[in-house]
């Protein structure tokens, strides 16, 4: 598996995973009175229980709402073209430095079973 096709594979798990969690709308926001998430159009996506999620976690939940994972992931594949049309160009010294982004990106990734210890 290339670092290409590793990137593309966790992209396309975390698109899945976003897409999957959104109801109503992809942008959550976090009610800290009550450490309760909702999406942006008011519908509950975490309902806190009086202990649990914390007001940490529910900030953290809340953050890393779908609409942000689809983002990432829109920002992920830009960096990838820029990669792979520096590559076809023959750009050594722009494919290079591409590549060590997409080398910082897949690190995310290094406790996944397909990591190549050499990317990291």
């Amino acid at each position: 598996m290339t670092l290409v096709e590793f990137l593309e594979a966790r992209l396309l798990e975390d698109e899945l995973m976003a897409t999957a969690a959104i109801e109503s709308t992809a942008d959550w926001h976090v009610f800290y009175a009550y450490r309760d998430i909702k999406d942006g159009g008011g519908q509950y996506v975490v309902l806190a229980d009086g202990q649990y999620p914390t007001a940490g976690q529910a900030a953290h939940i809340a953050r890393h709402s779908p609409a942000r994972i689809l983002r990432q992931c829109e920002a992920a594949r830009a960096v990838i073209a820029e990669f792979l049309r520096l590559d076809a160009l023959g750009d050594l010294p722009g494919r290079d430095v591409a590549e060590t982004a997409l080398k910082q990106l897949a690190s995310v990734h290094c406790d996944h079973a397909d990591f190549d210890q050499t990317w990291a």
